[in-house]
């Protein structure tokens, strides 16, 4: 596979995995200001949900992530049959990289677009959960009473 062809898909696969992973925070935004979920002073039960279907959100984003990509690893004939592609995108996708299934020197660029990919995704993920725990941190503050009061 010529390397512009491995940057051209390899690019096309990490702009279809950001838009569906900004969408997912967009959605994520709509309902958290439409809805207020973790306004006013939420319990900690409530909190934990609202995380937690935030989190399982996000990871099935990702994982829909390491799919796509361990269907463009077989697709383009780098990886055969169905568990080596998943196991090489995953791995690759986390940048962990164990190293024990690599691909043709023709295919290394198309690989390492998935690591890309993997760290755009995870740090939008990371930024996002941030921001949540923040806003809930300060109104967890914002509403307890002063010492004064």
């Amino acid at each position: 596979m010529a390397v512009i062809s491995q940057i051209i898909l390899g690019s096309t696969i990490l702009i279809i995995c950001g838009l569906l992973h900004i969408s997912l925070a967009a959605v994520t935004i709509r309902y958290l200001t439409r809805r207020r979920p973790l306004d006013g002073s939420p319990s900690t039960l409530r909190f934990a949900i609202v995380t937690a279907c935030i989190f399982g959100a996000f990871l099935t984003s990702h994982t829909v992530h390491v799919y796509l990509w361990a269907f463009a690893i077989w697709g383009v004939g780098a990886l055969p049959g169905y568990e080596a592609p998943i196991y090489f995108g995953l791995v690759t996708y986390t940048t962990l990289g164990y190293g024990d299934v690599i691909l043709a020197p023709e295919f290394r660029i198309f690989g390492a677009m998935a690591s890309v990919t993997g760290i755009l995704m995870f740090g939008l993920t990371t930024a996002f959960l941030v921001g949540v725990f923040s806003r809930a941190l300060a109104v967890g503050r914002n509403s307890e009473p002063n010492e004064g009061d």
